[in-house]
C-alpha cells in the first residue's frame, strides 16, 4: 500500500514543480500551479490518482503545520489594543454572514441543515491562506494583520465548538453534551498553559543547544497536540494551532518556525493539490446560480461588511479595507465539516462536492485580490461619498496629529515607526533633531503623540500627507516601510522637487533593493542582513558628516 501513495505524492510534487516554473514565468501565484496540478491528475481530468482520501489526509497535515507556525508567532500582548475590536467586529461579521447564508438557502428551497452549512461556509475565512499571505508580505505584526488574526482566532474557536455539535444535532439542547465540549476545549488549552509554564522553559533551553533536538522537540509537541485534539473530539488542525501557542512566548519560537518551514511548505503543496483534485465542474454547472451567488457573497459582500464594521470602529479607510479584502475567502475548516457530515450521511456527495468547490475557487482567487488591494482601495477611494467620507480618517487619532507646520524645513522625515523605525525614532529624538513621523497605524500614532513626538497619520504615498510634512524641504528621508512600490514613489517624488535630499530606505529583498536604488535612494538596508543598530550608525554618520 505504501508504494502507490509514494508514487502519487511523487507525481504531485513533480507536476507541481513544472507548473510552478510556468507560474513564475507568467508572474502568477504559485497556489494556482499547485491547484492545477491536482486538477490534472485528479478524477476530473486524467484520473491518474484515485487515492484521494490518503492524499487529503496528508494535505491536512499542511493545514496543521501552517497553523502550528502561525501559533508560534502569535504574541497575545500584541492583541492588547485590538483584541476587543477584533472579537467584536469578527462576531458581528460571523453572525451577519451566517444569517445571510441561511436566508439564501431558504430562498433556494434547501433544507434547514443545508442552510446551516451554507451559513458556516459564508461566515468563516481561511486561517491557512490569510496567515500565508500575511507571512509572505511580512504583515503578521501590522495593525490589519493583528486584527485579521484576532478575527480568525475567534472563528477557529467557533469552529472547534461547531464541528462536534454538527455531528450530534440531536444532543444540541443537552446541557451536559454542550458543557462537555466546552470543558474538553478548555482542557486542551489548559494542557498548553501547563506545558508553557512548567515544562518547556528548561526543556527548550536544553534542546536549543542542538538544532536537530530543538526541531524534534517542536515536531513531537505538534504531534502530541494532534493526538490530544483528536482524542478530545476536535480537529487536528486545532491541535497544531494550540501546539504553536504553547511554544510561542519563548526566544526560540522564530528559530523553530524557520526549522519547520520546509516541512510546512511540502505539505502545503499537497494540500493545494488536493484542492484541485476535489473540484467538480459537473456539480458546479448543475447548481450554477447558487454557486455564483455564494461566491459573490464570499468575495464581495463579506469584505464590504468587514470594511464597514472597522470603519465604524474607527480604524480608518486603508486598515479597514485591508482587513475586509484579506478575509474574502472560505475556510479550510469547511473541508473538515463537510467531510464529517458526508461520512455520517448528513449531506449528499453532490452537496459535499459543491461546498468544497466553492472553497477551492475562493481560495484560488485570494492571491489576486491581495495583489490588487492597493489598486482596489485607491479606485474606490476616488468616490467622494459624504456619508462615509468622515470615517476614512480613524476616529481614534483625531486631534492627536501635531506636526509643527510652521517650522518644517531642513528636517528629517521618517516613514513607518514599527520595529526598525521605532529604534530610529528614539535615536533621533534623543539627539534633539527636528523630525516628523508618518505612520498609518492609529495605535502607533497615539503612542508617539503621547511621547510628544511630531506625527502625521496617513499613507506614505498620499500626496496630501507630503504637503503637510513638507516633503520637498527635508534634508533626510528615512523609509522603514517594507513596500517597494510605495517607497519608490516617495523617493522619486522627493528627488524630483529636492535633488539635495538624502534618502535611506528599507527593502524586503535584494530585488526590491535594486528597485529602490534605481528610484534614487542613497542607501538601501535589508533588515535580514543589517540590524537597526547599524542603520542608526548610518544616520549618525550623516548627521555628523552631512553625507551617507
Amino acid at each position: 500500500m505504501a508504494l502507490p501513495i509514494l508514487f502519487d505524492l511523487g507525481l504531485i510534487i513533480f507536476l507541481s514543480a513544472i507548473l510552478a516554473y510556468a507560474a513564475k514565468l507568467l508572474k502568477q501565484p504559485l497556489i494556482i500551479a499547485y491547484v492545477i496540478a491536482g486538477l490534472i491528475v485528479g478524477p476530473m481530468a486524467l484520473g491518474i490518482i484515485t487515492n484521494t482520501e490518503e492524499i487529503a489526509l496528508m494535505s491536512e497535515l499542511g493545514i496543521v503545520f501552517l497553523l502550528f507556525s502561525v501559533g508560534l508567532e502569535i504574541d497575545f500582548r500584541k492583541f492588547k489594543h485590538v483584541g476587543v475590536s477584533a472579537f467584536v467586529g469578527g462576531a458581528i461579521q460571523v453572525v451577519l454572514m451566517f444569517l445571510l447564508g441561511f436566508a439564501i438557502s431558504f430562498a433556494f428551497g434547501l433544507e434547514s441543515m443545508m442552510g446551516v452549512y451554507i451559513g458556516l461556509l459564508l461566515a468563516f475565512s481561511s486561517t491557512m491562506i490569510v496567515a500565508k499571505v500575511l507571512s509572505d508580505r511580512d504583515e503578521l505584526n501590522t495593525l490589519h494583520g493583528r486584527i485579521m488574526l484576532g478575527i480568525l482566532l475567534l472563528q477557529d474557536i467557533i469552529a472547534v465548538v461547531a464541528i462536534p455539535l454538527l455531528g450530534n444535532m440531536e444532543f444540541l439542547t443537552s446541557f451536559d453534551f454542550v458543557g462537555s465540549i466546552i470543558l474538553r476545549g478548555l482542557g486542551l488549552f489548559a494542557i498548553a498553559i501547563i506545558l508553557n509554564k512548567f515544562f518547556f522553559p528548561r526543556m527548550l533551553d536544553f534542546a536549543a543547544e542542538r538544532r536537530d533536538v530543538l526541531f524534534l522537540t517542536a515536531i513531537a509537541n505538534c504531534f502530541f497536540f494532534i493526538w490530544a485534539s483528536h482524542e478530545l473530539g476536535f480537529s487536528i488542525a486545532i491541535g497544531g494551532f494550540i501546539a504553536g501557542l504553547s511554544m510561542a512566548n519563548f526566544p526560540y519560537n522564530i528559530e523553530i518556525a524557520g526549522e519547520i518551514h520546509a516541512l510546512r511548505d511540502f505539505f502545503s503543496i499537497v494540500f493545494f493539490s488536493s484542492l484541485g483534485m476535489q473540484l467538480d465542474f459537473v456539480v458546479i454547472q448543475s447548481m450554477l446560480p447558487l454557486f455564483v451567488l455564494l461566491l459573490v457573497m464570499i468575495l464581495v459582500i463579506k469584505p464590504v461588511i468587514l470594511t464597514f464594521i472597522y470603519l465604524f470602529l474607527g480604524y480608518g479607510g486603508r486598515t479597514s479595507g485591508y482587513v475586509g479584502m484579506g478575509m474574502g475567502q472560505a475556510s479550510e475548516f469547511m473541508f473538515i465539516i463537510a467531510a464529517e457530515m458526508f461520512i455520517i450521511g448528513s449531506i449528499t456527495k453532490d452537496f459535499y462536492s459543491f461546498l468544497i468547490s466553492i472553497v477551492v475557487v475562493s481560495i484560488v482567487i485570494t492571491p489576486y485580490i491581495s495583489k490588487s488591494r492597493n489598486f482596489i482601495y485607491d479606485f474606490f477611494g476616488k468616490f467622494k461619498i459624504p456619508q462615509i467620507r468622515h470615517l476614512i480618517h480613524p476616529k481614534s487619532i483625531h486631534g492627536l496629529e501635531n506636526p509643527p507646520e510652521d517650522t518644517m524645513k531642513n528636517h528629517i522625515i521618517i516613514f513607518g515607526a514599527h520595529r526598525m523605525g521605532e529604534k530610529i525614532v528614539q535615536y533621533i529624538k534623543d539627539r534633539g533633531e527636528k523630525f516628523v513621523v508618518v505612520e498609518r497605524d492609529p495605535e502607533v500614532v497615539k503612542d508617539l503623540s503621547k511621547k510628544g513626538i511630531y506625527v502625521r497619520y496617513g499613507d506614505a504615498e498620499n500626496e496630501e500627507v507630503h504637503k503637510k510634512i513638507f516633503l520637498t524641504k527635508a534634508k533626510l528621508i528615512i523609509l522603514t516601510i517594507p513596500y517597494a512600490d510605495t517607497a519608490s514613489f516617495v523617493i522619486r517624488r522627493a528627488k524630483r522637487f529636492n535633488s539635495n535630499v538624502r534618502i535611506l530606505a528599507r527593502a524586503h529583498t535584494e530585488i526590491d533593493a535594486e528597485r529602490l536604488y534605481r528610484a534614487g535612494a542613497d542607501i538601501v538596508i535589508i533588515p535580514e542582513f543589517v540590524s537597526a543598530e547599524k542603520v542608526v550608525k548610518k544616520i549618525e554618520h550623516f548627521l555628523r558628516e552631512k553625507k551617507l
